[in-house]
């Protein structure tokens, strides 16, 4: 039997209206590294500059966790004196029917137990994969999903399981561990010094060093070589894709 090793992500991927940020991990508490306002001119090539710091920043690997912002989540408080886990999920899975436009079936919840009620946090579960889709696409590497509610709206840190990509993405046995602590920013990372290099991108083999040619060899003699043609690279541009109000979820 694979034996279970718990991790958690060194990143966190911030997903709200108001732009994308991207937190780092520390000993001190989660670190802004930066963040990209979704209406920039080319939001594509400001994520891949946040990217490729986060890489200089953990050269072993990039890891996300993908917060959802609240908008889209259903908070709510529900009494469950008494009750086991398996009772206090039934009945956040009734008091959830009809409180959203979606059905229960359609929505992944978390239920904190807090004395005689339970919070309970729900999304939708075609929100959690439009935003694994873009997280993948711009290669944060998400690997499960959680969110930062205010305190009156939910104890702890909601957890909405993990993400498809997580399976190749981690090591064999590895598992999330959820977050205990509520989710907030500490102080802003420094960049890191000198180039940044984005360690996700194919690392160009080196060309061998020649050596210097000795001055006693005598000069190629110049033959006539028929004249080659030239062949233009043509390469296409991966399209930028925006989002459209058409695509983005019904805020529940």
């Amino acid at each position: 039997m694979l034996k279970s090793t718990p991790m958690k992500p060194n990143f966190t991927l911030s997903l709200s209206f108001d732009g994308i940020r991207l937190l780092h991990r520390t000993s001190g508490g989660w670190q802004l590294v930066g963040e990209v306002a979704l209406d920039s001119a080319d939001l594509a090539a400001e994520l891949a500059v946040l990217r490729k710091t986060a890489t200089a920043l953990e050269p072993g690997g990039l890891r996300s966790l993908l917060l959802i912002p609240d908008a889209q989540i259903k908070y709510l408080a529900i009494d469950t004196a008494g009750m086991d886990t398996a009772a206090r999920r039934a009945t956040a899975a009734e008091a959830l029917e009809g409180a959203t436009p979606y059905p229960v079936a359609d929505l992944v919840f978390d239920v904190h137990a807090d004395g005689a009620q339970s919070h309970v946090a729900a999304v939708a579960r075609e929100t959690l994969e439009e935003a694994e889709a873009f997280a993948v696409e711009h290669r944060f590497h998400p690997v499960s999903f959680a969110a930062a509610p205010a305190a009156e709206a939910f104890v702890g840190v909601p957890h909405f399981g993990m993400t498809q990509a997580a399976s190749a993405l981690l090591d064999p046995g590895e598992t999330v561990t959820p977050e205990a602590d509520p989710i907030v920013i500490s102080g802003v990372m420094s960049a890191p010094a000198g180039p940044i290099v984005d360690t996700d991108e194919t690392n160009p083999v080196a060309e061998p060093e020649l050596a210097p040619t000795p001055e006693e060899t005598p000069p190629p003699v110049e033959e006539d070589l028929p004249e080659l043609g030239s062949t233009e690279d043509a390469s296409e541009a991966s399209p930028s894709l925006e989002p459209t109000p058409e695509d983005t979820p019904q805020p529940l």
